[in-house]
């Protein structure tokens, strides 16, 4: 398991893995600041592209534009008060009223960093705990 951490480190720093990436990004943020499509919805809408696609890159492009999704979708509840994904319901609590102060870039940028905070120490965890899940032979 840990002797294909190199290889999907590769894949991931590559030309084409890091142009995945900030493409998928930028769409899942686009499509998950539109209220009503949500991060199932834009991943299912993206999903017909991924069929001429290799196998990592068109991983990585599901995967970025989830996660923009769940990011975008914060964009909408802070500014006009909408929620654009079910995870950013919360958001309009708070995010609005500061919009509604004139403080809605502030209110942006601490979600911009919830999101990448909680999107990294996730990940971490899951790298960490995976190896344990792996049924024993």
């Amino acid at each position: 398991m840990l002797a294909s951490m190199p290889e999907a480190l590769s894949l991931i720093f590559s030309v084409e893995g890091l142009l995945t990436l900030v493409i998928g990004t930028f769409i899942g943020i686009t499509l998950g600041a539109l209220p009503g499509i949500g991060s199932t919805v834009a991943v299912a809408m993206v999903l017909p592209f991924t069929l001429s696609m290799g196998q990592a890159p068109a991983i990585l492009l599901l995967l970025s534009i989830y996660a923009g999704s769940v990011y975008g979708g914060s964009v909408s509840a802070i500014l006009i008060n909408t929620p654009g994904t079910p995870q950013s319901a919360a958001t309009c609590l708070d995010g609005y009223p500061l919009a509604q102060q004139g403080k809605a870039g502030l209110a942006l940028g601490w979600a911009t960093c919830a999101s990448v905070v909680g999107g990294l120490v996730s990940a971490v965890v899951l790298i960490l705990a995976a190896p344990s899940l792996l049924p024993s032979h």
